[in-house]
């Protein structure tokens, strides 16, 4: 009996590995985004970036300019922080290798009072579409705000290529309040090289 179910079961397993239908894909895609934040040093300049530069220029004429950090590989992290408002920031990573595809967006989650407890609770969600320099990029919610953070947004990673033809991979991350998807959608349609 065991073994006329070990044919079945083995398409399926194969079937959800090669649809993402299982959270392999989630897990890969955090462990190199956290993996990622590891290797993260900060820096005066972008002396030894090797791929296009991703800015936020408009931010940096109202937020002046952002804090850098590179990994060492190549890559970077530019930092765009409001100085009025703690939990407002925008943060672009440049990589030189791209990041696992996500099948689906993450569930995200927060806290909230229920009958005086502090209770934790996860969401699912629908991808959102932004275009950036003619490129559709999905994006989602990667948690609600609570009282130390603001809510975060993040786009999946994807690649851009410049004018001069060099290519680079990123991933944009923003800090802000729940309701605050059209400001965000607005911060990432704005980067440009």
């Amino acid at each position: 009996m065991l073994r006329k179910l070990w044919k079945p079961l083995g398409l399926t397993s194969f079937v959800f590995a090669l649809t993402g239908c299982g959270g392999g894909r989630i897990e890969a895609w955090e462990k190199a985004t956290g993996d990622r934040f590891g290797t993260l040093q900060d820096s005066p300049d972008l002396l030894g970036v090797t791929m296009p530069v991703l800015r936020a220029k408009g931010l940096e004429q109202v937020w002046g300019n952002p804090k850098i950090r590179r990994d060492g590989e190549g890559g970077y992290l530019l930092t765009y922080a409001d100085p009025k408002k703690p939990f407002t920031r925008l943060m672009i990573h440049g990589m030189v290798k791209p990041l696992p595809k996500l099948s689906e967006p993450p569930k995200f989650g927060g806290e909230k009072m229920v009958r005086d407890t502090l209770t934790g609770y996860e969401q699912e969600q629908e991808w959102r579409q932004v275009t950036i320099l003619g490129e559709n990029v999905r994006w989602f919610q990667e948690s609600a705000s609570g009282g130390a953070d603001g809510a975060y947004f993040s786009t999946e990673g994807f690649s851009l290529k410049a004018s001069d033809g060099r290519k680079g991979y990123y991933r944009l991350v923003a800090e802000h309040g729940d309701d605050a998807t059209a400001d965000v959608a607005r911060w990432f349609g704005s980067v440009s090289f």
